[in-house]
């Protein structure tokens, strides 16, 4: 796979700006032997690795129901506290992607590439870019590098709705597309929510894509396996996301154009400049719910998953 190595410094000030975006993800640590592992719950953390377990990557709990939110670690995987066993030699894995059948279940097994504590795979956009991504299940969407985007044509304007997440920086606000796909060794999904961002030299592959799958981390060998799940066709997720998503983002909506009514209330009548920034504001944020509302219909929403 090209562009296997990545400079630690790069990474680590990817993982700075994005570890904010993990609202769902699992526990991470690092055994005596360098060896990257993944647990659904720090239960399942050895004890004498709890201490360094990555706190960024817990589980929220309260999503832990979400169908969607699934992710199982290969029983195969070895335990971290034996001794190290010989790698997986070359030819157990061909290529960066293998497509197998179990009966009639799809199965894709993709090899990754290490960077530092990241995994990094090759995803190729709209059947016609491909670039690195960093694989990270606790992103809500998938996000774009800026330069990415354009060379995808990706138009960006006034009029294109935007989308708030919470970063180890603070809040920022990121404008949001769709893209017509995005294929990872060959598991395809199509119609995937994505927001562009200037700040990253390469992608995250998030939830959007990766509410299509039930996946497993085979951490160890470095082997990311992909199942569909068909979710989507049974009407669990719609448009890339849950329900939970769904009513995340429009109660986001509704708690801020709540507060700008709030602080419009407590301000007198003679600060009209003031009160013309918050009626700016609260266009704004109209403006946005039509878009959400429109990106919604598109997907075939229900009004239930609105409120």
């Amino acid at each position: 796979m090209r562009r296997a190595f990545w400079p630690l410094a790069l990474l680590a000030a990817v993982i700075a700006v994005v570890s904010g975006l993990a609202g769902a993800e699992i526990y991470q640590w690092t055994d005596d032997n360098g060896r990257v592992h993944f647990a659904q719950n720090l239960s399942q953390v050895p004890a004498r690795y709890r201490a360094r377990a990555d706190w960024r990557a817990k589980l929220d709990a309260a999503k832990s129901n979400d169908p969607v939110q699934r992710i199982s670690i290969d029983p195969a995987a070895p335990d971290p506290t034996a001794s190290p066993r010989a790698a997986t030699s070359a030819s157990a894995v061909a290529g960066s992607a293998l497509t197998g059948q179990s009966g009639a279940r799809e199965i894709y097994k993709i090899q990754v590439s290490r960077a530092g504590t990241g995994m990094i795979v090759e995803v190729r956009l709209n059947n016609s870019v491909s670039a690195p991504f960093l694989i990270d299940t606790g992103a809500s969407d998938v996000l774009v590098p800026k330069r990415v985007a354009d060379q995808l044509g990706i138009t960006l304007d006034a009029t294109t709705r935007t989308k708030r997440y919470s970063t180890a920086n603070g809040i920022i606000t990121r404008p949001v597309v769709m893209l017509r796909s995005v294929d990872l060794g060959g598991a395809l999904v199509e119609n995937v929510p994505a927001s562009v961002t200037p700040d990253l030299s390469f992608g995250l592959l998030g939830l959007s894509f990766f509410n299509h799958f039930t996946y497993n981390v085979d951490a160890a060998n470095g082997i990311l396996t992909l199942e569909p799940n068909h979710l989507a066709a049974a009407g669990a997720i719609r448009g890339g996301r849950s329900q939970a998503q769904w009513s995340s983002e429009y109660l986001s909506l509704k708690q801020r154009l709540t507060m700008i009514e709030e602080e419009r209330s407590r301000t007198p009548s003679t600060h009209s400049r003031e009160l013309q920034r918050l009626t700016a504001q609260t266009d704004d944020l109209e403006r946005q719910r039509g878009l959400l509302e429109a990106e919604a219909d598109q997907a075939r929403v229900p009004m239930a998953w609105r409120d």
